[in-house]
């Protein structure tokens, strides 16, 4: 029996029970609403070799430099350990070394899925294939077999960027705010202005590409909403942020699009898109993961300062109904509607919520 293996196991998992219990208690939830743990694994030594076909519901996850696949019932399906870099989603996963001439793209199984022949470094987001390519300033989608769709350039560096299956959103850091269509076609590109510097610090597009988030500028750093429709946009909201955020900005819609999240000087900003109304959750670290139910009754946001991480649950659109902390090298937060997974170093959680109405 390996004793020192397993006792390590049992005080992590020991440290992850109080941890999610230090989460439920932290804070008089509303009386109906209630986090419960479901399992914890490491994805060291739970690892089960899978029979037959890969299970279609696999959620992945990136802890550091292992990377794999588990399932909702809590089967670590793979965890692999390189020293190159990686990109891996729920329905791909590619390791490549630092100056990529070429890149290979695997299924979640380890079959080969397609090979990108480019210079460059690959980034998968969900089932979509991307190339950014060497110098900064441009990118190229690819399809499933490795062919590339389109490619567009700048003379500026990529300093935001984020795709769903309504497109793709781009920004620079000469302030310039460029947004694709599925297939490539120009959607909007201009420059927001309205601060004393131009920049892109992030940005992000809704899951039918209706609608795209940016936070732009520094002195006057400003977050916008823009609305684009029947080939045209407008700027429907913007509204003037406090402090500035020198660095790349977390944005992100939950998937109804009713409302962006972003990260600014202060902490948590949420746009309720609906009602062209911002509210912000003062907190300090750097926004690393949001999620939220299905019907937006509850989001949850993973922020982190050195080796600190910090996950809060709040009701829409600003009430913090519970905070869990922890300490951990790495982490990572995947909200599925009424499910939590929360990945510490080598351990992988899962927390239900129940009472949500």
């Amino acid at each position: 029996m390996n004793f020192k293996g397993n006792l390590t196991y049992i005080l992590t998992g020991s440290f992850i029970f109080v941890v999610i219990y230090a989460f439920v208690a932290a804070i008089p939830l509303h009386s109906d609403i209630s986090f419960q743990p479901r399992w914890t694994r490491s994805i060291e030594q739970d690892v089960q070799a899978t029979s037959g076909s890969f299970p279609s519901d696999a959620e992945a996850f990136a802890l550091g430099n292992k990377f794999g696949y588990f399932t909702p019932d809590g089967k670590i399906l793979s965890s692999t350990q390189t020293d190159g870099r990686y990109s891996v989603t729920t329905t791909a996963w590619s390791v490549y070394p630092q100056n990529a001439r070429e890149t290979a793209i695997k299924l979640p199984d380890g079959t080969a899925k397609a090979t990108i022949s480019a210079a460059g470094y690959v980034y998968l987001d969900d089932d979509r294939t991307y190339l950014m390519i060497p110098g900064g300033d441009a990118v190229s989608q690819y399809n499933d077999q490795g062919q590339p769709l389109w490619t567009r350039e700048h003379t500026a560096p990529i300093t935001a960027f984020q795709s769903t299956a309504g497109g793709t959103v781009i920004g620079y850091a000469d302030g310039l705010l460029t947004c694709l269509a599925p297939d490539g076609a120009e959607r909007l590109s201009f420059y927001p202005g309205g601060s004393d510097q131009q920049v892109i610090l992030g940005a992000a597009i809704s899951e039918d590409g209706t609608e795209v988030v940016c936070v732009s500028g520094l002195e006057k750093q400003r977050v916008l909403l823009i609305k684009i429709s029947r080939g045209q946009f407008k700027v429907v909201f913007h509204h003037y942020l406090e402090g500035d955020l020198r660095r790349q900005a977390y944005v992100n819609f939950s998937k109804s699009g009713r409302f962006a999240f972003f990260e600014c000087a202060s902490g948590l900003g949420v746009i309720d898109c609906e009602r062209k109304e911002v509210s912000v959750i003062p907190f300090s670290g750097r926004l690393i993961a949001t999620g939220e139910t299905n019907n937006d009754a509850l989001f949850s946001a993973l922020f982190k300062t050195e080796n600190q991480y910090s996950i809060i649950s709040l009701e829409r659109p600003d009430h913090v109904v519970a905070t869990m902390n922890f300490t951990a090298r790495n982490a990572f937060l995947v909200q599925r509607n009424e499910t939590l997974y929360v990945g510490a170093d080598d351990t992988i959680s899962r927390i239900d919520i129940k009472g949500l109405k």
